[in-house]
């Protein structure tokens, strides 16, 4: 489960309001790092994002990150500077690896600075930047996509999805997945058109994924994560024969599911 002093990191970025185009890292980097160094992360961290969102409701971004001189991945975080609640994602290791690559959807309100920030465990700070263009503004007001009665009886439901390539060393000792997880990530922006109230916020903040009683990772989301969440992630065998999944919402609700390692259920 993440730690206290986790949780009141996520509280103070999630916390920062939008700020105008340009301002907002000046305003999100002392709330959540101080007065602490972050350099250029551009020989530890590939990071992909699109350079014009296709569909702002769900943008993918991906980073792997690897250090190659005995130092081990403390943490990974996505930024979006625009958005309402900047940070999509903390990721956190409890095994401190040094190799670690991740992959999410993330709403994008309007075109905005996204970052991946990776912590070393030395306490070292690594940042990669790219620019997102977008046609429109205003995606985290946007209603949930699809039929509300069907979001709320399939809440909670997940799936996971084995990624690993045929390359047999890799199948063997190294693996990845994708983690699909039903929620409409209602952002409190949404107006219901019926009653012209505005929809409460309920997210998925928690996510902690196990291999048998090993952690792979823990997930602090916010409602910058899209509708429907996608976590894709990568993880060494440990022996373990399933994989489980704890999930929470805003609301408290906990869902629980096992995966038999390597396989897609």
């Amino acid at each position: 489960m993440p730690t206290r002093g986790a949780l009141s990191l996520a509280g103070v970025l999630l916390s920062i309001a939008p700020a105008f185009a340009g301002s907002a890292w000046d305003d999100i980097r002392p709330s959540a790092f101080g007065a602490r160094t972050i350099e250029d992360g551009a020989a530890f961290i590939a990071f992909q994002a699109p350079y014009r969102a296709e569909d702002q409701r769900t943008v993918p971004l991906s980073a792997e990150a690897a250090f190659k001189d005995g130092r081990k991945i403390k943490s990974i975080t996505f930024i979006i500077d625009e958005n309402p609640m900047p940070v999509a994602a903390a990721f956190r290791f409890a095994d401190q690896r040094d190799r670690a690559a991740l992959s999410i959807d993330i709403r994008l309100d309007h075109a905005s600075p996204v970052r991946v920030v990776v912590e070393a465990d030395n306490g070292a700070l690594y940042m990669i930047e790219k620019f997102v263009k977008a046609s429109g503004a205003g995606v985290c007001a946007a209603p949930p996509a699809g039929d509300p009665a069907v979001a709320a009886a399939t809440m909670g439901q997940m799936q996971l999805t084995d990624l690993t390539g045929p390359d047999a060393g890799a199948t063997r000792f190294h693996r990845s997945a994708q983690l699909d997880i039903r929620h409409p990530q209602l952002t409190g922006m949404q107006m219901n058109q019926i009653t012209m109230l505005y929809t409460p916020m309920r997210f998925v903040n928690s996510v902690e994924v196990r291999q048998g009683d090993e952690t792979i990772f823990t997930l602090e989301g916010s409602m910058t994560l899209s509708e429907n969440p996608r976590i894709a992630f990568d993880y060494k065998v440990n022996g373990a024969s399933v994989i489980a999944v704890r999930t929470k919402d805003t609301n408290d609700t906990v869902w629980s599911k096992e995966f038999p390692v390597g396989s897609s259920s």
